[in-house]
């Protein structure tokens, strides 16, 4: 999948990886209505984006965004949020996927997801933080993302159980101390708080393991977050995305999608 039915659209990880994991869940919808044949309808289409998605990851076990090669274009070189994206995307579908002929084969996810695991601890910062490849913030210092980074690695470390593992505990810890004083998040500590980066972060704190995270920073970014909707911010975007040649984007999507799935996390937990 690409980011768009129109002429000009290319299949990409990070859209792909964004339909896979809503496929899952409407699977899951469906099977419980009794939908058969919508759900062979909507595992067939899964089994043909889990083939593609395999089909481009790198040597080095990450995701590139358009096509596997050589890591050294924006268009082929691995990524620490586009594997996080493809990583909770293949775990989605691994047990689902049937085993008839031609079907991907169990042990041929299963050695995807581990390459990409062994990557994203590779592409971890030394302070333990991710640096996403496309997405940057116009008030860095550096004009990088590690926020949005960060939490999107954490949501894979989350999905595939493995957030008490060393990596994911390093990168909590880092996320953590990177709250602004107002409650919110931006690309980095002290950066000017967004819709996007504090809703991405407060999603990733809510699975942290350590209470003090979970209780204290994530709920003061969950207020900070319920004012913004109160007040009608909530729609307002920030330029969160940067192309390879530092073309500044806005996404009207990106604060209402993102600070809905950090709210529904927060419901699924019991915050109050």
């Amino acid at each position: 999948w690409g980011w768009s039915d129109l002429d000009g659209a290319v299949p990409d990880t990070d859209d792909t990886a964004g339909v896979l994991l809503a496929l899952a869940v409407f699977r899951a919808a469906r099977r419980k209505d009794d939908h058969a044949g919508e759900t062979v309808q909507i595992s067939a289409a899964a089994a043909a984006g889990l083939q593609w998605l395999l089909a481009v990851q790198n040597r080095d076990g990450g995701w590139p965004t358009f096509c596997r090669g050589w890591g050294k274009l924006p268009f082929d070189r691995s990524a620490s949020d586009l594997t996080a994206h493809a990583l909770r995307a293949a775990f989605a579908w691994k047990d689902h996927i049937d085993a008839g002929p031609g079907a991907i084969k169990r042990v041929a996810i299963d050695k995807a997801i581990s390459g990409g695991l062994r990557y994203l601890e590779k592409s971890q910062r030394p302070d333990g933080s991710w640096l996403p490849l496309w997405f940057g913030n116009q008030y860095h210092r550096d004009e990088e993302n590690p926020i949005y980074g960060t939490a999107r690695v954490l949501m894979a470390y989350r999905d595939l159980g493995l957030i008490e593992s060393q990596p994911a505990r390093r990168g909590t810890e880092w996320l953590a101390a990177r709250q602004n004083s107002d409650g919110g998040f931006g690309g980095d500590l002290g950066d000017h708080s967004s819709v996007e980066e504090t809703a991405t972060a407060v999603e990733a704190l809510l699975a942290a393991v350590e209470p003090l995270v979970a209780q204290t920073v994530a709920h003061k970014g969950l207020r900070w977050l319920i004012e913004s909707v109160e007040q009608s911010c909530v729609g307002e975007t920030s330029p969160i995305g940067f192309y390879f040649a530092k073309l500044w984007y806005y996404e009207k999507l990106y604060p209402l999608t993102f600070a809905t799935t950090a709210l529904r996390r927060a419901v699924e937990k019991g915050v109050q």
